[in-house]
């Protein structure tokens, strides 16, 4: 099943759940007689939909867009909207979640929580050079950037909107942000590299960060691990999803 594409795995979920709902929809009539609403039939095709994804390995943040699929199409229909206002939000949606289709990476962001944690790991650290890969908002660039102890703070992003308001942020408030696929960036550059992405592309990232990152360097990792690699540390903070920072100090990595 992992090897389909996830946008059929994502429509074999909604048939499924549309059988189901359909199996229940026939049993039903003999406990309860028809008429039944069509927005509660609604609702519960995009609940079963969100259920089986996670079931048949899609990310679980792709439980959003099976629930909204079905809903979606029914307000549409009911409200006789417009197609170019759905294509509209589609085209919205599309460009704020770029790399979610792209890289399979959702826009998470990070919060003050994190934040506060990266400052007190540089804190021993004098003229870092920092980058986030994937850098959402900004919000991270601009902090790191105002930090006494950092020489340079980078990110880059490739989802357009996030890009564009990243950019502003940072144009007013300190920083850089580059129009630039994480693939693309040098990390040798950097002293402190930070990411929040997703399980898909960690295992592609770590042999780039193995390569290009320098031996002194820090590579940290939000909530995501790199599969079957030990991290020099874990940090669990004290937030409400209880985020884990995985960081990697590369010098028990690579080795003289």
């Amino acid at each position: 099943m992992k090897r389909l594409p996830k946008i059929m795995i994502a429509l074999l979920a909604q048939g499924f759940a549309l059988l189901i709902l359909a199996a229940s929809v026939w049993l039903l009539k003999f406990i309860i007689a028809p008429p039944y609403p069509v927005w509660g039939l609604v609702i519960v095709q995009g609940v079963l939909a969100a259920f089986l994804s996670c079931r048949m390995g899609l990310p679980c943040w792709w439980r959003l867009i099976q629930f909204g699929l079905p809903v979606g199409l029914y307000i549409g229909l009911h409200f006789e909207l417009n197609p170019f206002w759905a294509l509209g939000i589609f085209l919205l949606l599309w460009l704020v979640f770029f790399n979610a289709i792209k890289e399979r990476v959702p826009l998470y962001l990070t919060n003050s929580t994190t934040r506060m944690a990266l400052k007190k790991l540089i804190k021993r650290r004098k003229d870092i050079r920092f980058l986030d890969l994937g850098c959402g908002l900004g919000g991270n660039v601009v902090f790191m950037g105002q930090q006494v102890n950092v020489l340079r703070s980078d990110g880059v992003e490739t989802a357009p909107i996030p890009y564009l308001l990243s950019k502003l942020f940072t144009l007013f408030r300190g920083g850089h942000v580059y129009p630039m696929d994480m693939w693309k960036a040098k990390l040798e550059y950097y002293d402190v590299v930070y990411a929040f992405l997703s399980p898909d592309p960690m295992p592609k990232l770590w042999t780039k960060v193995l390569s290009e990152l320098p031996q002194d360097a820090i590579f940290i990792s939000n909530s995501f691990a790199v599969p079957e690699v030990e991290p020099s540390e874990v940090w669990e903070l004290s937030d409400k999803r209880k985020t884990k920072l995985y960081i990697y100090n590369m010098h028990d990595f690579k080795k003289d």
